[in-house]
């Protein structure tokens, strides 16, 4: 008895090469070049298209980060303007002691007195919309307007510090009283100088830069609407220099000391952070 035929197994599918069609004439020449210049455009155009929505949705970004951190210079500008008159003040107070001094030959007991507003300016987000070429990505305008706003803010930091070199030597009054000879008295007055220019600048950059803002391309959120209203509003007797003078201490060399800053109960807060911190890092 013959055994059964096995089926036998199905042929694998041959590849195909279709050989391209010979050219006849100059129009199939150019229909074909056409559909390989258009599908070139179509992946070009794609792929702009992406990258543009990414740039689009990185000025984004940005704009909502500049807002965010010219509102905090702005809260900073708008408390400065608003103390204006008591840091004029207080300079016309110190120059009267100093003056009486000089006549007596010693300075009076003499108590934290405060200095002008003291306002970090802050161009953090700026500085990384630059480094990360999204600044490119602006409108040329807008561009120019925002940089020239943050070479304003950088210039305010550097006069910032030269005017709280020039408290610092103001501070020097404050204790419980001592002679005054002449070289003390020169560098006083020259520090008084000093502190009254750079407090009449920075309170004229501070108007500047309130103005520039509103001619802007951002828009704030609630938040920092929220801020500037309350800059606004803050009561002056927040603010350490439209307090009056206090008490002399018992000696001399005690320097500026910032009460909100260093205030016991944020110090404190400060320092549990910290040891919560290690001790996570311990488990």
């Amino acid at each position: 008895m013959s055994e059964p035929l096995q089926p036998l197994p199905p042929e694998e599918p041959k590849m195909e090469f279709h050989k391209p069609k010979p050219v006849h004439s100059w129009r199939e020449l150019l229909t074909e070049i056409g559909v390989v210049v258009i599908g070139v455009c179509i992946a070009l155009a794609a792929e702009q298209t992406v990258e543009w929505l990414h740039w689009r949705a990185q000025v984004a970004e940005a704009r909502t980060a500049i807002a965010n951190e010219l509102t905090s210079n702005l809260v900073g500008a708008t408390l400065r303007l608003r103390s204006r008159g008591c840091a004029q003040r207080r300079l016309d107070e110190l120059a009267l002691v100093l003056d009486h001094a000089a006549k007596q030959g010693s300075l009076p007991p003499l108590g934290d007195f405060g200095i002008d507003w003291r306002q970090t300016w802050l161009t953090g987000a700026w500085d990384g919309v630059v480094a990360s070429q999204t600044a490119t990505h602006f409108p040329d305008g807008q561009m120019v307007d925002i940089a020239s706003t943050y070479q304003l803010l950088a210039r305010m930091d550097e006069f910032s510090r030269q005017e709280v070199e020039g408290w610092s030597v103001l501070y020097s009054m404050v204790g419980p009283g001592r002679r005054l000879d002449p070289a003390s008295e020169a560098g006083l007055r020259a520090a008084l100088g000093q502190v009254r220019t750079y407090s009449n600048v920075l309170d004229s950059m501070s108007t500047l830069l309130i103005e520039r803002f509103a001619t802007l391309p951002l828009s704030l959120d609630g938040e920092n609407r929220k801020q500037l209203a309350g800059a606004q509003s803050r009561p002056l007797s927040d603010i350490f220099i439209c307090r009056p003078i206090g008490t002399p201490p018992a000696a001399y060399g005690q320097g500026y000391v910032n009460s909100i800053t260093l205030a016991p109960a944020r110090t404190e807060a400060a320092i549990k952070a910290m040891r919560d911190i290690a001790a996570a890092a311990r488990r």
